[in-house]
This record gives C-alpha cells, sequence and structure tokens, in this order.
C-alpha cells in the first residue's frame, strides 16, 4: 500500500516500506530461532524402529537383483508385500541365498556406503550455539 500510494520515483512512503520489511525479517528470524529451540533440537532417531522399517522394506529386494536376477528379486518383493514376511526370509527360505550372503547383501550401511560412527554424527546442539 506504501509503494502503491508513491509519485514516481520521489516516493516518500518509502522509509514505512524498508522499517515494515525490516521488521518482517526480524520475525522470520525470531520464528527460526524458535522453532530449532522448540521442535529440532533434542529430536533423535528411534533407531530400532528404522531399522525394522529397512528390514520389512520390499524396495530391499532391489540389493539382491545383481545376485539371483531381476525376476527372481521382484517376485520376492510381491510376495513380502502379499505375505508380510520379509525379503531376506523369502530369499533365505527359497533358497536364493545363504544366511550370510545375506547380512552381506541386505546391509543397508553397505548399499548406501554410509557407516557412521555415533561420535561422527553432526552435533546439532553445539552448531546452534554457535549460531550455524
Amino acid at each position: 500500500m506504501a509503494a502503491e500510494a508513491g509519485q514516481l520515483e520521489l516516493n516518500a512512503f518509502e522509509p514505512v516500506i524498508f522499517y515494515t520489511l525490516f521488521e518482517s525479517i526480524e520475525t522470520l528470524g525470531h520464528a527460526a530461532q524458535t522453532l530449532t529451540d522448540n521442535c529440532i533440537l533434542g529430536i533423535t532417531a528411534n533407531e530400532k524402529h528404522c531399522k525394522d522399517l529397512v528390514n520389512t522394506s520390499a524396495g530391499i529386494a532391489t540389493a539382491l537383483c545383481p545376485s539371483i536376477g531381476y525376476a527372481a528379486s521382484a517376485a520376492l518383493a510381491k510376495e513380502s508385500l502379499k505375505t508380510n514376511v520379509p525379503v531376506r526370509t523369502l530369499a533365505i527360505t527359497k533358497g536364493y541365498v545363504t544366511e550370510a550372503e545375506a547380512d552381506k547383501l541386505l546391509d543397508p550401511y553397505t548399499m548406501t556406503g554410509k557407516r557412521l560412527e555415533k561420535s561422527s554424527c553432526y552435533n546439532y546442539k553445539k552448531a546452534a550455539t554457535l549460531g550455524i
């Protein structure tokens, strides 16, 4: 509204525009800090639940493709979805892989190339105190 009421390049309302702009930026900054303090800091993953989700996912069957082929992997994934039996269990019971091979092929850390130790995890609390 202040920009609309100004005359050509001589806008007498520019101070009002800039004041409200800076006020909005400051409010947004405080909102981001409040979100960080009250919602983000302290969040931790439920590791057992995450492992269960990965191990019961039918998508993990894609890791078996190089070893047993696409058709067998797809059949295992479909059967896993239909019966709620993990792909790993189906692959072992049907004789596609041994238990040792399943441990190696279906290890999510090996598949993603991410083997993080707890000590190397990013410290969010420390980052927040540094203003990062």
